[in-house]
């Protein structure tokens, strides 16, 4: 096969120079497209003195939404752009898949509809990056989010993506403020009045704790007995803390009442089934 080099060689001096021109343009579009949202960003959080605080996450949030919609949009003009250069229709192809063809189009019914429901995510702030949520089902951090998806992972490491427009119940885990709840069951030979006042004083030392007495928004509250189980009589101690730090807490009050309790003879209760043999 035989090449006209005198024809490809005037082909890349009318149109080669103009697709290396689109590809630099791109570029340059792309890479100033992350300095304005990177500074953007650095700006509206330096807005407030708190690491990590409500602003922040909300702001990761929005500016990474927007960078990754004007990466799609820098991408998807340039293609079409380079397509018209090398002397490929773009409009005929356009005109058969245009809004209206979409509109009807299963494919881009979904899109559109992850699309406004991610905006609306975003406006109404229902969580952000970091936030711990559960979402159809699903527990985890939110590690991404984009107009059409949002990533969260699990306590176990699976990464799950979650089309925005099958999201219709959110429960957010570190929105405000978080409640560390800790049930604790003993025999009903202990005293209840003896236990109670363990938990209180279980409560009052976590106020006192170098570390973990910053976590918390109240004091620790002993609501007395809330149950009567088969085999145990069930208490519990619940304390207000910051978002996600109940977690923290809940482990740390589990301990304290694992050593505490049998340091007075308190014993805890365990399911248990009695035999009676008959002579």
């Amino acid at each position: 096969m035989d090449i006209n080099t005198d024809a490809l060689l005037a082909w890349l001096i009318e149109h080669g120079v103009a697709v290396v021109g689109i590809l630099v343009v791109a570029a340059l579009s792309y890479w100033l497209l992350g300095i304005a949202t990177r500074s953007l960003s650095k700006h509206i959080q330096s807005l407030d003195d708190e690491e990590d605080s409500e602003l922040d996450r909300r702001t990761r949030t929005i500016f990474r939404v927007v960078h990754s919609t004007g990466v799609v949009l820098i991408v998807g003009t340039a293609v079409l752009m380079i397509l018209t250069e090398m002397g490929i229709p773009v409009t005929p192809v356009l005109a058969s898949v245009g809004f209206v063809g979409l509109a009807f189009g299963l494919g881009a019914q979904t899109l559109v509809k992850d699309i406004i429901s991610g905006l609306f995510i975003l406006l109404e702030n229902q969580y952000t990056v970091g936030d711990t949520v559960t979402i159809s089902g699903i527990t985890g951090t939110v590690e991404m989010m984009t107009l059409r998806s949002t990533v969260v992972r699990d306590v176990v490491g699976t990464l799950h993506n979650i089309p925005n427009g099958e999201i219709r119940i959110v429960a957010n885990k570190s929105r405000d403020w978080s409640r560390a709840i800790v049930d604790v069951s003993i025999t009903y030979d202990d005293d209840v009045d003896a236990a109670l006042q363990t938990l209180q004083e279980i409560g009052a030392a976590l106020a006192e704790d170098e570390k973990l007495g910053k976590l918390l928004l109240e004091t620790a509250v002993v609501t007395g007995v809330e149950g009567l189980d088969d085999w145990a009589v069930r208490l519990r101690i619940m304390v207000k803390t910051q978002p996600d730090a109940h977690w923290g807490v809940q482990r740390h009050l589990r301990r304290q009442i694992r050593l505490i309790f049998e340091q007075k003879g308190i014993d805890l209760a365990f399911p248990r089934q009695d035999v009676k043999l008959l002579p």
